[in-house]
């Protein structure tokens, strides 16, 4: 699962003949942004705040505050961001962006009660934000609190009963309650409002394959798959994953998961999952090397971690699947997907 964060990032405009040195080490850093040089921009923003009392007004020293701040959320340094947002806030609290953001933050480092109190506090200035709203969302699904989740996003459908962005979120949500029925209803609304989504499609699929009903399940990812013809290999790999393993085809998934990696062999997901289904055949070289090479690729790929126990077990390798099972978790194994990590590590690590 890939994360996006998407900088709100505000320009400064200037008269090249008086600029101030506020407005150019802004302007610096906004630059070094562009460059995805972070680093960089964080110390331009810093000296800009040197120079804050040459700042137009108070909306644009938060700016800069919250700029800043966003860049140490890009480089995972949430305490920095947020306090970067705090400081802000104490200049302008009733700037909703800086609470979306420090919301952000709050989820991002799992802190997820912080999270709610803060959208909370900017709902209150602003109730019917729909990105803080979609924050708190997220935030009770992350919680595994899916029931408050989907009522929190029925409040946007409420207010845009044309809410793509919603219906699928309701719709994940309702994934991860199992209530497969329900997901199978709320994609299928967000595809009537957008018959090219792919994405929707994807996700219908898997809803169907879930429900044992291959056909659809099939025509729905190879309808998604000729829709985004770039991207194939996830097509090829839920194919795999969500059909060809659960009716434990082991072949046809390996065969399957070579499709998705030969259009894609960045992605580290099909190796891990190809390591999965060679050690159901009993392919233990195999079976290490696919799911070894997939960490090599994602050192944070808690789902490659469990595999590798699982790995380490059927090979009597107590000591380094309980290692395993522990960086799962670490990783938010179970916030993510399931119990599995967890009642791996009680049945064989105590």
């Amino acid at each position: 699962m890939k994360r996006f964060l998407f900088l709100i990032l505000v320009g400064f405009a200037s008269n090249v003949f008086s600029q101030t040195n506020f407005v150019k080490y802004s302007e610096e850093a906004y630059y070094h942004v562009q460059q995805n040089d972070l680093i960089s921009a964080i110390k331009k923003y810093s000296k800009a705040l040197e120079f804050k009392s040459e700042a137009s007004n108070g909306y644009k020293i938060a700016d800069v505050y919250l700029n800043r701040g966003l860049c140490r959320q890009l480089l995972q340094s949430y305490q920095g961001a947020i306090a970067d947002f705090d400081e802000g806030l104490a200049i302008k609290p009733e700037y909703v962006k800086l609470y979306q953001a420090k919301t952000s933050a709050y989820i991002y480092s799992k802190q997820y009660q912080e999270a709610l109190k803060c959208a909370n506090k900017g709902l209150e200035i602003k109730p019917n934000d729909a990105e803080l709203i979609g924050k708190k969302a997220e935030t009770f699904s992350k919680m595994k609190k899916y029931d408050d989740a989907i009522s929190t996003l029925k409040l946007l459908l409420e207010d845009n009963p044309r809410n793509k962005k919603a219906m699928k979120y309701i719709a994940h949500n309702y994934q991860m309650k199992k209530n497969w029925d329900s997901a199978l209803k709320f994609f299928s609304e967000a595809i009537v409002l957008d018959p090219l989504d792919y994405a929707s499609f994807y996700d219908r699929g898997i809803a169907y394959a879930e429900t044992n009903d291959t056909t659809s399940a099939l025509k729905d990812i190879k309808h998604a798959m000729e829709l985004d013809s770039l991207e194939k290999w996830v097509g090829y790999n839920n194919i795999a994953y969500f059909i060809k393993l659960e009716q434990k085809d082991y072949k046809g998934a390996i065969q399957m998961f070579d499709k998705a990696i030969a259009l894609n062999p960045d992605f580290p997901y099909a190796y891990s999952n190809r390591g999965f289904a060679k050690l159901q055949l009993g392919d233990m070289k195999g079976a290490y090397q696919d799911v070894k090479r997939s960490l090599l690729m994602d050192s944070k790929n808690s789902y490659a971690y469990k595999n590798l126990a699982l790995i380490y077990l059927k090979d009597g390798k107590k000591s380094d699947a309980c290692y395993n099972l522990k960086k799962a978790l670490e990783l938010g194994y179970t916030e993510e997907y399931d119990d599995d990590a967890k009642n791996l590590l009680a049945e064989n690590c105590k």
